[in-house]
């Protein structure tokens, strides 16, 4: 009889070792106690997207402007938005080194954003019509188109300037998300609670502005104050960057292309604004909108897994199953009529749909900026985050367009007190089915973009060892500077293969 081989015994890992692979985990995580103060510009920017969110109901109902005139002025608005995202994020690169930093100083711009903001919704009631429109549209033009490109085409190069790992983006924008849900359950249940107390009333949407402005602006300005830039974090390159190299780059990254449709796609249905004409005139009740609001509780949980599930799943990946979640949550509005339940479901699966977006998409921007640097470019953070920013606006511009147009054709009418049955079909056609289309293309294209996150890992690798060996040369004679050339020498020294087509050869 054959004797059985007993199967080999596997020596368990020693204390040390287990101690070794904990701090070796460790150094991909960053400290809770570090995400709160660096998740402050994001309670802050939160709070003016909700503010301005109000806009259009605003100028229609408050202002008695007209909502035809009203979306065409958005639509050239958000043209000018488009320029100005661009523009920022060539000025936020070719900024000088200060004693401050690079990005660091760009975060004071805050303040800018939010007097603005005060302003803006501070336009005088008794103005004329033409009066009203220069105040409110000169004032959302600077906001919108100067102010808030600014501030977030910096968040990419401060982001990359701070942690020095991709590992570190994933889990600071992870955590970030959890500390900003928590938040932004109370903006989303204060405001509109403070908004419909404010009613059509001109001075009293002053009062209201300016007593979030001023708070929210203090919040903004935490993340100034508590981190400082390393020079380890980041590639500093002192060269400026010019006009030449970033449309060369521009050329050669198919990616950002494929990132900033999603971008687009996310703007259009992201920004199609008429939650408040929902409420207001289906409902019944602004105030209402932040009690649905409570229900984005229902995301506390997810959120927790949120750092595990990026390290398990592609971001792209993650885009496009919430954006066909929200799909279904938009779809439901359909249905839903004055049925809080059921305007409480839609709000969790849309919301859902929004979170991996909104903060996952700087890692996909400083993926993209590694990627120009494997190719031989500029990083370009900055750009890259402007050239999204840019894109998102554009979706802005053309959901402003399609606000507009629904509401003018189908006779909505600002000063009157109730809707016609074409009027509130408008309004339910712009929270349900119109959202849903843009929604469901965008799943389908973030499906697309998973092409680059699958070779991120050695795209990042052999961008390392470029660096490693540009070092080298400062000190071996006769080095090799950067290429693939490169990549083999470091990874011949540490008995690594080169790719998989070095790994076919050697077989």
């Amino acid at each position: 009889m054959a004797s059985i081989k007993e199967a080999p015994t596997v020596e368990k890992p020693s204390k040390e070792e287990r101690a070794s692979a904990k701090a070796l985990k460790r150094q991909d995580r960053v400290s809770i106690w570090r995400v709160i103060p660096w998740s402050a510009h994001s309670f802050s920017m939160n709070a003016l997207v909700v503010m301005t969110g109000y806009f259009t109901i605003y100028a229609t109902d408050t202002l008695r402007l007209n909502p035809a005139v009203v979306g065409i002025l958005l639509v050239v608005s958000k043209i000018l938005d488009a320029v100005g995202a661009l523009f920022t994020g060539w000025l936020v690169d070719r900024a000088p080194e200060t004693k401050w930093g690079k990005a660091r100083p760009f975060d004071l711009i805050i303040i800018a954003c939010w007097a603005a903001t005060a302003f803006m919704f501070s336009t005088p009631g008794a103005l004329g019509d033409v009066a009203k429109y220069i105040w409110l549209f000169s004032s959302y033009i600077l906001l919108t188109a100067l102010f808030m490109p600014l501030y977030q085409a910096n968040n990419p190069l401060f982001t990359a300037r701070v942690f020095p790992r991709r590992e570190h983006y994933s889990d600071v924008s992870a955590k970030t998300g959890l500390v900003t849900v928590l938040v932004a359950i109370i903006i989303t249940v204060g405001m509109p609670i403070a908004i419909q107390t404010a009613g059509k009333d001109p001075a009293a949407w002053s009062l209201v502005a300016i007593c979030i402005a001023v708070p929210a602006t203090l919040i903004g300005l935490v993340r100034f104050w508590v981190f400082r830039e390393s020079k380890d974090a980041a590639e500093i390159q002192a060269v400026r960057v010019s006009m030449r190299e970033i449309f060369g780059t521009l050329r050669t990254n198919p990616y950002i292309w494929v990132l900033s449709g999603m971008a687009v796609l996310v703007g259009l249905y992201g920004s199609i604004s008429a939650g408040a004409y929902y409420f207001r005139y289906i409902v019944g009740n602004i105030g209402l909108q932040g009690i649905v609001a409570i229900s984005y509780v229902a995301l506390i949980p997810l959120m927790f897994f949120f750092p595990a599930l990026i390290r398990k799943f592609s971001i792209s990946r993650m885009i496009a199953i919430s954006s066909f979640i929200g799909v279904i949550g938009y779809m439901v509005m359909m249905f839903a009529g004055a049925n809080l339940p059921l305007i409480m479901v839609s709000a969790v699966l849309t919301g859902l749909a929004a979170l991996p977006v909104n903060f996952l998409a700087p890692i996909l921007i400083i993926d993209n900026a590694t990627y120009n640097e494997w190719k031989g470019n500029r990083r370009l953070e900055s750009v890259g985050g402007a050239l999204y920013s840019f894109a998102g606006t554009v979706g802005a511009a053309l959901a402003a367009g399609v606000l507009g147009i629904v509401l003018a054709v189908s006779g909505y009418a600002g000063a009157a007190s109730t809707q016609s049955p074409t009027a509130v079909h408008g309004i339910i056609a712009l929270n349900s089915w119109i959202p849903a289309i843009f929604a469901l293309i965008t799943g389908i294209v973030a499906l697309r973009y998973h092409r680059l996150e699958q070779n991120m890992k050695s795209i990042s690798s052999e961008v390392l060892a470029r660096r490693e060996v540009a070092v080298e040369t400062e000190i071996i004679s006769g080095a090799p500077l950067t290429g693939t050339e490169a990549v083999r020498v470091v990874r011949k020294e540490r008995n690594a293969p080169f790719g998989h087509s070095e790994r076919k050869r050697d077989h």
